[in-house]
């Protein structure tokens, strides 16, 4: 079998950019040219791109000064691969060292199996089998229970997916402690197939005394417990994700990188809404940018367009001069890193001054979230922080969680909510990369209006750095 590669050491990819008009577009009938710079990235994280003039003067986003910066390639040698050709830029992904990153993944998983006395780990999870294998799984949103991974005490792992028909040994070259891939009923959700997937794991469960398990079907787990009446199975799912929360250096470099790539799809979508446009068309330019970057998978794509009711969903709604609109979009980048944020934007320049008003709160309510956010703080305390600024302005509150934990997964723990709705009031640690996102909204002509932001965090000694550099709609007011 060919070995599956799973390395983060790919030096560039090609990010969408809003670029001069090219010939390609000129030849398919575009009448006007896109605008040449990210206006949605603040002064500090972005210089503008060359003028229309200089189609061969492009944007490169830099790093280590954290800025759009540009670079030039020749656009008329037809034979220059695409990452030179004239409608594009380049990102370049960080150069981690996958192996410590793997290393302390293991090692942190080992140290949960000795503290909780376990012969195995029983995966389904796509984010909890990246973490402790490294083995990448998710290939379609529903595919949480297509795979499996089954982990002994030493890090030893057997691999259960849907792509293949036999079992295969030492199928990956670069992960050693993968000794097996084995077939599973592919392209089927676990329970249609209780007993072919529980005769397959058996195997890789011989001489178990104590599982720990996360998302396993219950057909199946019943049937394991059947099989193998000496082992305990116990629950380790709040454990594992608890393990997660703290973030390796390689980690929140690979989330940062995840967040700058989401913020240049972020300023496509503020820039691309023009009235008779719909709330499709604002994704349609968000994704481009985001699947050009080179993503590993793009985990959600939100639009909401003047409905108050809290669906997010875009619905063909079509746009017109001065109306808000937001967007909530993810992706998971390299190495399965997320990143999850969402902008407010404004359609042309007559947007009413009650819009504006409100929508300039909802920005201050940003910054208390960001700046109540600090090592040693209870989560709950952020939520309280937030929705007591929007009461005291008489605004509606944030209905839902004012944050949340991001990693292998857009949405893990802690939960940045009020008590009354979590099981734990966790305490923000240090190395924790989160995402705050307040909401409120006001009502116009008879119809409620939603506002929102989102960005991603991660929390320093003494507080916490915005890790997604994308501007905010109407500058930012």
């Amino acid at each position: 079998m060919h070995a599956r590669r799973h390395s983060c050491r790919r030096d560039v990819r090609k990010v969408s950019a809003m670029l001069p008009m090219t010939r390609r577009q000129r030849r398919c009938g575009v009448t006007s040219a896109a605008p040449t710079y990210f206006e949605g990235l603040p002064a500090d994280t972005a210089t503008r791109a060359a003028a229309v003039d200089m189609p061969e003067r492009f944007c490169k986003y830099d790093r280590r000064t954290r800025s759009l910066r540009r670079v030039f390639f020749n656009p008329n040698c037809s034979r220059e691969p695409r990452s030179r050709r004239e409608d594009i830029i380049m990102y370049d992904w960080s150069a981690v060292d996958i192996d410590r990153l793997r290393s302390d993944r293991r090692e942190a998983i080992a140290d949960l199996m000795r503290r909780h006395g376990l012969s195995h780990l029983l995966l389904t999870g796509f984010d909890h089998i990246r973490y402790a294998t490294d083995y990448r799984m998710q290939i379609i949103a529903e595919a949480f229970d297509w795979f499996a991974a089954v982990v002994d005490r030493d890090g030893g792992t057997e691999i259960f997916a849907p792509w293949i028909d036999e079992t295969h040994a030492a199928p990956v070259e670069e992960l050693p402690w993968i000794s097996k891939i084995h077939p599973t009923p592919s392209w089927s959700p676990m329970v249609g197939h209780p007993e072919t997937w529980t005769a397959s794991l058996l195997g890789a469960l011989t001489g178990a005394t104590r599982v720990g398990i996360e998302m396993i079907d219950p057909a199946v787990l019943q049937r394991l417990k059947d099989a193998l009446p000496a082992a305990d199975f116990v629950p380790i799912g709040r454990e594992l994700y608890d393990v997660r929360i703290r973030k390796t250096a390689e980690e929140i470099r690979l989330l940062e990188d995840a967040s700058i790539v989401n913020s240049l799809g972020a300023a496509a979508g503020l820039k691309a809404a023009q009235p008779g446009m719909t709330d499709h068309d604002v994704l349609a330019a968000i994704m481009a940018t985001l699947q050009a970057s080179g993503p590993e998978f793009l985990s959600h794509s939100l639009c909401n367009h003047g409905r108050g009711d809290g669906g997010w969903f875009a619905e063909g709604t079509v746009l017109a001069d001065g109306d808000p609109y937001f967007f909530d979009i993810g992706l998971y980048g390299r190495c399965g890193y997320a990143s999850d944020i969402a902008r407010t934007g404004f359609v042309g320049g007559d947007t009413r001054a009650a819009i504006k008003s409100v929508y300039a709160k909802l920005l201050k309510a940003h910054e208390v979230a960001a700046e109540a956010a600090k090592p040693g703080v209870r989560v709950s305390s952020i939520d309280d922080a937030v929705n007591d600024y929007l009461r005291s302005e008489g605004l509606p509150t944030t209905p839902y969680a004012i944050g949340h934990g991001v990693g292998l997964r857009a949405c893990e723990l802690p939960t940045v909510y009020r008590g009354s709705l979590t099981d734990r009031d966790q305490v923000l640690v240090e190395n924790s990369v989160i995402a705050l996102e307040p909401e409120t909204g006001l009502e116009v002509d008879g119809r409620y209006i939603l506002l929102k932001l989102e960005d991603n965090y991660v929390v320093e000694h003494d507080g916490v750095r915005r890790l997604s550099p994308a501007g905010y709609g109407l500058d930012g007011l």
